[in-house]
């Protein structure tokens, strides 16, 4: 397990390296990646007769962090579908993408990412399993953005990082709430009893379902995962059919066993899930672009998996893994199919695809079995799937049944209307759109070559095998159930139960579906009249305008003003912080006393070299007078026998005098700033103010605010640093992450220096504005593969 997570960051070194020379042949190099995690079969074959595998990588131990992965059932599964879906679009990508691909990019970001996703299903220890979902986030980011110099690209990358961060922060608490309360960071060991009767219990929980729901596309988070459809195809297929959108489902799935004794876990899941069931397949009958039907349907089914795990019940569980199994195969082929004719009309757009059947017969063929499953319709395994999720919303009330009902009659309805370019049928277009049309879709269609139709194929034989052979999807159910404590459910999968409710209501669906179907020009200007003005879109969009502005506003009153009109608010500021420290603790003035007479002439030298520059009357003196005050904090740091802050503090201030010198003849003369009475009588005050405030808070520190820390690090220093000198031990163990972030900031500058010098050499030409894309209100983005061409258009329906 360990090497199936790693060996995928070390081919994505190695593509990294030889992309340059094997082009885009790296797709080769790159499958081999996920070969150890198609290995991962062979211990799920032995399942679930055999105890879950354990594998331990020591790593930091004062934090209890460690690389540990457990091989239970379902993670297994989880794994081994990532690393199948993650070849298969590796081999379909050595097809698909133009020659002047960067592979170096590509290839190294979907080999991190497959990494990351593997890191996150397989790891039983809690921060590791937080550091692997942060780098899924990241890692998704390059891959959305891949082809950055698309507005639309940056935009959905950004959109998606700003959503996971969110949710990332909630798994960051509830990871350390559970770590706390069940007295360990091993997921599999956590003490459930006493995580349950923990005050931490509650927030634990809703920071998961936080994340959850942000990671998996739940309202209102779902607007990031449509916008993602900017990236290449093969990446659309890896992120929504087995990868990035289902880390929330096994976020849910696992941490069900922890939170799914409470009634508010599924009070919360399976509303939320239902709600985003219907409402995405709400707006995918609303797409004109292929790609983002998909990405809708992708949100709604993502939903229907929520509601079923969030019932936490034996039944709810067996249910879901059977569609997560039909899931996988059946949207990752139509990802893969909709690739096809993106690669071979030129356009995703439906109004310009028609009777495609004749053009492209296999891929007709492969779409058509992969859409049937899709829709619920037998003998493919989305039909026992979607039966399995009748059944279980039955037992749950005659609410939950009615809107399961309702979203999955309109799956029925924009599958027919992903189905419907391969008809012959007229429609009506624009000037505008038939000018495109003829300009950008191709003529002279013909059949995608095998590196493209086999492996949406071979994920189509799997639906059907699903379906035709349940006992496949059973097995591979009940292996991943056991992990779930529901090992013991005795439901069977079949295609035929005989004349039951869940048959009836199959029924029903399909008949109202196609009632939809066959109204659907009446159903669209419904659609149109009821859906509201405002989305989740246009909320974002509005949120990052007003801090957008804001930030504008701050900068505009602060970094914008004059360089005394800065000093006078850090001034202020510093005066404010001595009050609060007068207010936290009146007997500092107490300590004034006490401190010791070697300090008066340093005070004094200090005093004179202040003063100094105020009287003085040319720039040259006001420069060498200023030192005083440098070197008379570096006698200070030598009164409290710190020699190192001394030497730091002599260096500094001899760098600083040099630098003036050096930029003496641009210094404006002392007297070219004049100042009226009351503004210098305020900057007399504001510089009394904050003297005294800056002494007098260092004084509260001493002793009145809270026990002083040094005494532990005088102890530990040796004991747990390793060191003699405190003071180096303070710098480089106790404040190591410190350190880390000064590390962090010397290589931003370093990169802003890079950046600024590039700036004078010549670069790529200007890209247009980023342009926000609303698919909620049927926008029309097209890529050319080949040549990237990028038209927006708009249209109602």
């Amino acid at each position: 397990m360990t090497l199936a997570v790693l060996f995928p960051f070390l081919i994505a070194l190695v593509c990294a390296l030889a992309a340059r020379i094997l082009g885009r042949r790296t797709g080769f190099l790159a499958a081999l990646g996920f070969v150890p995690a198609l290995l991962l079969a062979l211990p799920l074959l032995n399942m679930p007769a055999a105890a879950p595998a354990s594998e331990l990588t020591p790593w930091v131990a004062e934090i209890d962090l460690h690389l540990r992965f457990r091989g239970d059932g379902f993670s297994l599964l989880f794994a081994v579908l990532i690393g199948l879906i993650g070849t298969l679009a590796t081999w379909y990508s050595v097809s698909y993408l133009s020659a002047s691909e960067k592979f170096g990019r590509f290839y190294p970001y979907l080999l991190a990412f497959g990494g990351s996703m593997l890191g996150l299903v397989l790891s039983d220890n809690l921060p590791a399993l937080f550091m692997f979902w942060e780098m899924t986030s990241v890692t998704s980011f390059l891959l959305i953005g891949l082809w950055h110099t698309r507005g639309a690209a940056r935009d959905g990358a950004v959109k998606a990082f700003l959503i996971s961060a969110l949710g990332g922060l909630g798994l960051l608490a509830a990871v350390a709430m559970l770590g706390i309360a069940g007295g360990t960071t091993t997921l599999s060991q956590l003490d459930l009893e006493a995580v349950r009767a923990s005050p931490l219990f509650l927030p634990a929980l809703l920071c998961t379902l936080l994340a959850a729901a942000t990671k998996s596309a739940q309202l209102p988070f779902h607007l990031w995962l449509p916008t993602a459809m900017e990236a290449p195809t093969p990446i659309s297929a890896f992120l929504h059919s087995a990868t990035m959108v289902k880390a929330g489902v096994l976020l849910v799935a696992k941490f069900g066993l922890i939170f799914g004794a409470s009634a508010l876990w599924s009070g919360l899941l399976v509303p939320l899930g239902l709600a985003t069931l219907a409402w995405g397949s709400w707006l995918a009958l609303r797409q004109t672009d292929l790609k983002a039907l998909l990405a809708y349907s992708t949100v709604s089914q993502l939903g229907l998996l929520m509601s079923l795990y969030g019932l936490a019940s034996d039944e709810g569980r067996f249910a879901a893994t059977t569609h997560l199994l039909n899931h996988a195969a059946f949207k990752a082929a139509l990802f893969f199919v909709v690739g096809i004719i993106d690669h071979e009309t030129g356009t995703r757009e439906i109004p310009f695809l028609q009777n495609l059947r004749r053009h492209l017969p296999v891929t007709f063929v492969l779409a058509l079995l992969a859409t049937l499953s899709m829709a619920g319709l037998p003998p493919l395994g989305g039909f026992i799937s979607k039966e399995l999720f009748y059944e279980a919303m039955l037992h749950h009330g005659p609410a939950f049944i009615t809107v399961a009902v309702l979203g999955s009659i309109l799956t029925f309805a924009y599958c027919a209307r992903l189905l419907s370019i391969f008809f012959e049928h007229r429609r009506t277009l624009t000037p505008e759109m038939e000018a495109f049309r003829q300009q950008h879709v191709r003529e002279h269609i013909h059949e995608a070559g095998p590196g493209l139709y086999l492996p949406p194929a071979l994920l189509v034989g799997a639906a059907l095998l699903f379906g035709l052979v349940p006992g496949s999807a059973e097995w591979l159910t009940r292996t991943a159930s056991n992990s779930l404590n529901f090992g013991e459910y005795n439901e069977h999968l079949a295609l035929w139960h005989g004349v039951n409710t869940s048959l009836l209501l199959s029924v029903l669906t399909w008949l109202a579906g196609a009632v939809v179907v066959w109204r659907a020009a009446t159903f669209a200007r419904f659609q149109s009249a009821v859906t509201p003005t405002w989305n989740a879109n246009t909320v974002y969009y509005r949120l990052s305008d007003g801090l957008r502005a804001a930030a504008s506003r701050v900068v505009a009153h602060s970094q914008g003003l004059a360089l005394p009109d800065q000093l006078r608010v850090m001034l202020l500021a510093a005066g404010v912080m001595g009050g609060y420290a007068v207010w936290r603790s009146p007997q500092v003035f107490h300590s004034i006393g006490v401190l010791p007479l070697s300090l008066l002439p340093i005070g004094v030298l200090l005093i004179a070299g202040a003063l100094g520059v105020l009287l003085s009357r040319n720039r040259l003196t006001a420069v060498i007078v200023m030192g005083l005050t440098g070197f008379g904090s570096a006698a200070a740091f030598l009164a409290f026998r710190a020699p190192d802050l001394a030497l730091t503090q002599l260096l500094v201030e001899a760098v600083t005098v040099i630098l003036f010198l050096l930029a003496f003849r641009y210094l404006p003369g002392v007297r070219d700033l004049p100042r009226t009475r009351g503004r210098l009588l305020l900057d007399a005050g504001l510089a009394l103010a904050a003297g005294a405030g800056a002494t007098l808070l260092t004084l509260s520190s001493l002793r009145f605010l809270a026990p002083p820390i040094s005494p532990y690090y005088l102890v530990n220093s040796y004991k747990g640093g390793g060191g003699q000198n405190a003071v180096n031990v303070l710098l480089v163990d106790f404040r190591g992450f410190d350190t880390l972030g000064e590390g962090l900031v010397v290589g931003m500058v370093a990169l802003a220096v890079v950046s600024l010098v590039k700036l004078g050499k010549k670069g790529p030409t200007t890209t247009p504005p980023n342009p926000r894309i609303d698919p909620d209100k049927n926008n029309l983005e097209r890529v050319n593969p080949d040549k990237r061409v990028e038209v927006s258009h708009e249209t109602q329906n």
